[in-house]
C-alpha cells in the first residue's frame, strides 16, 4: 500500500496541528480520536526548523528523488506518536514520520514523503530493488541486515518490551512468558523473545493491530515488541498496558539502498545536523513528548552500534 496526496501533503504538514487518527479500523480510530493528547500533536514547527541541504553529490538515490520530486519510504501509517495518518487529511504525525518529512526537506527543500507500508520483512527487499529510497520506521539495526542495506543511524534506542490486558497482573518479568503465547511480529521482535526467554511461545503476526487484537481477545497472554511501538499502542488503548519489563535494545535506523553508499553519507550527515542543532530535540518534545511527558532523551551517537 501507497499513500501519498499530491499537490496538498506539504500544504497539510505546514498546517501543523492536526487531529490524529488511527487508518486500520473503525474501533482503532475511535481509540486515538478520543483520546486529547493527540489533538495537541503538531511537529509543524520542527519541520520547519529543520535544516536544507546546501551542494549535495549526485548519487543515483538522489538523482531519482529529485526527479520524482519527492522522497519514497517504506514505513508505518498507524503505529501513534511515531508514525499515524490521518485518513480524513492525509496528514501523518510522529517521530518517526517527522524523520522522514526532515529527510525530504533536506534533499528537496520541502517535506515531500510518500509512504508504502507492507510487512516488516519487506524492507530489504524493496530497497534492493529500488521501489523505495528510505526505510524509517521502528527499524532496527541488525548486523545480518546490514549485509542487504546500508544503515545510517541509530537515530533513536528503544528496548524490547511487553503488553498485556490491561487486567492482567500474572505478567511481571520476564519468566512469566516461559511456556505462553507472545504475540510477535517477525524480525527484531522474535528474535529477542526467543533470545531473551527461550521458553515462550512466539505466535506471529506481521502487522501490529493484529498483535493488539490478539491480546485483547485472549489468544496471547502478551505482545513483544519495542518500547516505542508499545507505546503508542497502550496510549490509545485502555484495554492494553504496558508492563515494566524492559530488555535488550534495539536502535533504530533509517535503512538505504546497499548499492549506494554515497546516499548513506548524505543520510549520516543529515542525521548529524538535525541532532547538533536541535531539530530531533523539537521534534520528539512535540510528538513523542506530548504522549509520554518527562526528560527528553538524548539522541545516540551515530555509527555507534555494529551494522550502522
Amino acid at each position: 500500500m501507497s499513500t501519498r496526496y499530491p499537490n496538498r501533503r506539504s500544504a497539510l504538514f505546514a498546517l501543523g496541528a492536526l487531529p490524529l487518527l488511527a487508518s486500520c479500523s473503525g474501533s482503532e480510530t475511535e481509540r486515538t480520536a478520543g483520546n486529547p493528547r493527540y489533538a495537541t500533536i503538531d511537529q509543524s514547527g520542527a519541520i520547519a526548523h529543520g535544516p536544507v541541504a546546501g551542494r549535495l553529490p549526485r548519487t543515483p538515490t538522489i538523482d531519482e528523488i529529485r526527479q520524482r520530486g519527492y522522497l519514497r519510504q517504506s514505513g508505518s501509517l498507524t503505529n501513534p506518536g511515531f508514525a499515524l495518518e490521518n485518513v480524513k487529511t492525509g496528514a501523518v504525525t510522529g517521530f518517526d514520520a517527522g524523520i522522514a518529512q526532515l529527510l525530504a526537506k533536506y534533499l528537496l527543500g520541502k517535506p515531500e514523503v510518500d509512504t508504502v507500508t507492507g510487512g516488516s520483512d519487506t524492507r530489504e527487499a524493496m530497497l534492493g530493488n529500488h521501489s523505495v529510497d528510505v526505510a524509517i520506521g521502528t527499524y532496527t539495526i541488525k548486523e545480518n541486515r546490514a549485509r542487504l542495506v546500508n544503515f545510517a543511524g541509530p537515530y533513536y534506542v528503544a528496548h524490547s518490551g511487553v503488553l498485556v490486558a490491561a487486567d492482567n497482573r500474572d505478567i511481571r518479568r520476564l519468566s512469566d512468558l516461559d511456556g505462553r503465547r507472545v504475540a510477535v511480529q517477525p524480525g527484531a521482535a522474535e528474535e529477542s523473545l526467543r533470545k531473551e526467554v527461550p521458553h515462550a511461545i512466539p505466535v506471529l503476526f506481521e502487522q501490529s493491530s493484529q498483535n493488539a487484537s490478539a491480546v485483547r481477545q485472549g489468544r496471547v497472554v502478551a505482545w513483544s515488541a519495542n518500547t516505542a511501538l508499545l507505546l503508542g499502542k497502550s496510549v490509545i488503548d485502555k484495554e492494553l498496558r504496558m508492563t515494566d519489563i524492559a530488555f535488550g535494545s534495539s536502535p533504530f535506523g533509517i535503512g538505504t539502498p546497499k548499492d549506494d553508499p554515497a546516499f548513506k553519507s548524505v543520510v549520516v550527515e543529515f542525521l548529524h545536523r538535525i541532532m547538533a542543532d536541535g531539530t530531533w530535540r523539537k521534534l520528539w518534545e512535540c510528538t513523542v513528548g506530548v504522549l509520554t511527558p518527562g526528560p527528553v532523551p538524548h539522541p545516540p551517537r551515530v555509527g555507534s552500534v555494529p551494522g550502522s
